[in-house]
């Protein structure tokens, strides 16, 4: 044996055979004729003996040499064969090796398809045949296309696409839908709100939109902008406690009568005050949901907690809604098949020509339009809804049964454990707050002489 040292390897010459030079304890080097000199560890490890390759000299040194050499030891002191741990350290390398190259390929084909379908060229150009989108900024062009120009004002799209355009492709544009969480969506309207609030809540509701309707395509999973009000209250809306007094109810109802408006759209509006159901619900009423005196709201268009529920219908709503087959309030325009909440809203707020409004232009007297609002403070068609729920505590029904009306979800702890839905006491509410608004309308005879007057 002797101690080897980079002067003793470097000297050593090859022979016409293969010869090894033993140091001690199996650290050994190999050298064949070819003049390649190898470090080796020779071992016995189940009464087997066994070669195990460190490294080419003088590639690998003398002393890179010792340490694979003492790493190598210990393992087969522990009963490890080197060789099989190299050759597993080796897959493990090949392995990462090919799932980078994957990703990187993944990448790559991602970026191209993001090029290649924009939020730009897919709003601009037609959206491919079953297309389906991976990324936020392509369900943006999607729900834009295939919901929002179905829903929304030309007005309200502006605001849509100043919001995606601002806020959404720009922070999480580039995210796959299914990896979007919670936390992304707070930063991200937490960032907006710090200078615009009003900005960050409206982008809020989009996204919200947005994924409630990835979700129904079943390409998301979660909902991530849920509860995002709680922790960003500066984007909390003020309370509107908007609600028409007596004297307002018996003009809007009159004034809907005269309104330009469509029939549709009329029984509509009168329909919200009567039931005191959501406008979108309202709009949507189909005779298949329809069975005796009783109206069931499917879950998935069931408002906010998209929870099933039963509305009785009393003789007025009755005769609001008419024997028709099909969507009750129908409309040609759109895939929806009937009137749009939005279509409700703009017949109210738009103002509309009159009779027995005139103006002179010139030589000639001509319909001028009567102020938005039906000349009144201005109100929504939901003001509808909450007039209909402050009146039933009017006459006497509790508040326990009037949320059951509007279909909110108990707080809490009874929430929770109380499952009963209050069929008989909702019935008992509505005819009670049916008969004060007709008592209501009576101060104006032309209101109860046609209930249902729509020309």
């Amino acid at each position: 044996m002797k101690q080897f040292t980079e002067r003793f390897l470097a000297s050593i010459k090859p022979q016409e055979k293969k010869f090894v030079l033993r140091e001690g304890r199996g650290f050994a080097l190999q050298v064949l004729p070819t003049g390649t000199k190898t470090f080796l560890y020779i071992f016995e490890l189940n009464k087997q003996k066994g070669y195990y390759q460190l490294g080419n000299y003088p590639a690998m040194s003398l002393a890179d040499a010792r340490v694979a050499y003492n790493d190598a030891y210990n393992l087969v002191k522990k009963g490890i064969d080197p060789r099989e741990e190299k050759k597993a350290a080796a897959e493990e390398k090949a392995k990462i090796a090919m799932e980078a190259a994957l990703e990187a390929e993944a990448a790559t084909r991602a970026a191209d398809h993001l090029e290649n379908y924009s939020f730009e060229t897919l709003t601009q150009e037609e959206i491919p045949e079953d297309f389906v989108p991976t990324t936020v900024e392509q369900l943006a062009a999607v729900w834009f296309i295939d919901y929002s120009k179905e829903n929304h004002s030309k007005r309200w799209q502006e605001t849509i696409l100043s919001a995606i355009r601002t806020h959404i492709i720009p922070n999480i544009g580039k995210m796959e839908i299914s990896s979007v969480r919670h936390k992304h969506a707070l930063t991200l309207i937490q960032q907006i709100a710090v200078n615009v609030p009003g900005s960050a809540r409206n982008t809020m509701k989009f996204c919200r939109q947005m994924f409630k309707y990835a979700c129904r395509q079943e390409w998301a999973e979660i909902q991530p902008f849920h509860e995002i009000t709680e922790s960003v209250p500066k984007i909390a809306p003020k309370a509107d406690e908007r609600h028409l007094d007596d004297d307002e109810i018996v003009k809007a109802w009159y004034e809907i009568n005269k309104s330009s408006s469509s029939r549709e759209v009329k029984r509509a509006l009168k329909l919200i005050l009567v039931t005191a159901q959501r406008p979108g619900e309202v709009a949507q009423i189909h005779r298949d949901q329809i069975k005796d005196k009783w109206w069931t709201i499917p879950a998935e268009v069931a408002g906010k907690n998209e929870r099933e529920h039963r509305v009785y219908l009393t003789d007025t709503a009755l005769k609001l809604i008419g024997d028709g087959k099909g969507h009750i309030f129908p409309s040609e325009r759109g895939k929806r098949g009937h009137i749009s909440e939005n279509a409700l809203s703009q017949a109210i707020n738009r103002g509309y020509l009159s009779d027995d409004v005139v103006k002179v232009v010139g030589n000639r007297k001509i319909k001028a339009r009567k102020e938005p609002y039906f000349g009144m403070k201005p109100w929504s068609p939901h003001d509808l809804r909450r007039t209909a729920r402050t009146n039933m505590a009017r006459v006497g029904v509790s508040d326990e049964v009037g949320e059951e009306v509007m279909n909110h979800i108990k707080p809490g702890v009874v929430g929770v454990y109380n499952k009963y839905r209050y069929d008989e006491e909702k019935k008992i509410a509505l005819q009670k707050w049916e008969a004060l608004l007709l008592e209501i309308l009576k101060t104006k005879p032309e209101n109860t002489n046609d209930l249902v007057k729509a020309d």
